[in-house]
């Protein structure tokens, strides 16, 4: 047909079916080609389409299909295509798409598909793809995308889904994903990041959240987490090794600038409920192992300067450090409001030192 001049384009060919009224949906058009034996499957017809010339790039089926009103949303496409056979998974279609030329990069996908209209939000396209069951797992989805070489690293991933509008934050990324049931925690998250080869450290992960934009503070990527929860889990998954290197990189990239403001943030966001539970805490996972380690580190680092700062922090008008030498391991004296504080080691414990109103 193409030889001999009747057509020279797909336009031409679905503008003038649909104009004498041969075809009015996409529906009619796959149900038809595929009744008649013209086309079997999905490859046969985006290979067929390709080699005689009638579509050069995705977006120009996308935007073709669109114009002369095949398709309204990809949610009509993606049923279609389930329904009459075409494909059974999404890893088919990627690896239809990118076989054939249609696509190179996720990136030229997720532009094309928002550019014609076909998805608005992330959300739209999370929940449509599990909808018609195309995905079930944030794994599949991670492993797939690596698999074809749509993405290489989170940097990638996490630059296009800002950059087309898709995210905003880090927020709206994590909420999204657990609302419809592809992570249930912040574990399989990390966990699944770090086996895919997404990110190999807390350093990498936090300075391109921050690039991007996709945190400004300290509490947004543990939502109502526990302090406990989340040093276990970076531990555990090797993302940080001790509180230096957890501190240090918050500091660096801008995550917190005193220690007032680390402390104030914990708290608020349910984290903490007194320095004493952070203390027990760090020493537990073996974060820090003595008070000297941790009042040095703070200091290193810019969080506190002097030890009279220090007890400004703490509201107390002395620090006394105790060591385990110490029999008694209590001091008690009065705040400049005239409190009663007490200073005391823990038995068993090679540092703690905790301050409380009595």
């Amino acid at each position: 047909m193409q030889t001999v001049g009747l057509i020279h384009t797909l336009e031409q060919c679905l503008n003038r079916m649909q104009t004498v009224g041969l075809i009015h949906t996409l529906e009619q058009c796959l149900n038809r080609m595929q009744t008649v034996g013209l086309i079997h499957t999905l490859e046969q017809c985006l290979n067929r389409m390709q080699t005689v010339g009638l579509i050069h790039t995705l977006e120009q089926c996308l935007n073709r299909m669109q114009t002369v009103g095949l398709i309204h949303t990809l949610e009509q496409c993606f049923n279609r295509m389930q329904t009459v056979g075409l494909i059974h998974t999404l890893e088919q279609c990627l690896n239809r798409m990118q076989t054939v030329g249609l696509i190179h990069t996720l990136e030229q996908c997720l532009n094309r598909m928002q550019t014609v209209g076909l998805i608005h939000t992330l959300e739209q396209c999370l929940n449509r793809m599990q909808t018609v069951g195309l995905i079930h797992t944030l794994e599949q989805c991670l492993n797939r995308m690596q698999t074809v070489g749509l993405i290489h690293t989170l940097e990638q991933c996490l630059n296009r889904m800002q950059n087309v509008g898709l995210i905003h934050t880090l927020e709206q990324c994590l909420n999204r994903m657990q609302t419809v049931g592809l992570i249930h925690t912040l574990e399989q998250c990390l966990n699944r990041m770090q086996t895919v080869g997404l990110i190999h450290t807390l350093e990498q992960c936090l300075n391109r959240m921050q690039t991007v934009g996709l945190i400004h503070t300290l509490c947004r990527p543990w939502g109502s987490s526990t302090l406990e929860q989340c040093l276990n889990r970076m531990q555990t998954v090797g993302l940080i090794h001790t509180l230096e290197q957890c501190l240090n990189r918050m500091q660096t990239v801008g995550l917190i600038h005193t220690l007032e403001q680390c402390l104030n943030r914990m708290q608020t966001v349910g984290l903490i409920h007194t320095l004493e539970q952070c203390l027990n805490r760090m020493q537990t996972v073996g974060l820090i192992h003595t008070l000297e380690q941790c009042l040095n580190r703070m200091q290193t680092v810019g969080l506190i300067h002097t030890l009279e700062q220090l007890e400004s922090e703490l509201g107390l008008n002395q620090v006394t450090v105790w060591s385990p030498e110490v029999a008694s391991g209590f001091c008690w004296h009065r705040d400049p409001g005239g409190a009663q504080v007490c200073s005391r080691w823990q038995p068993g414990s090679p540092f703690i030192v905790a301050a409380f109103e009595n």
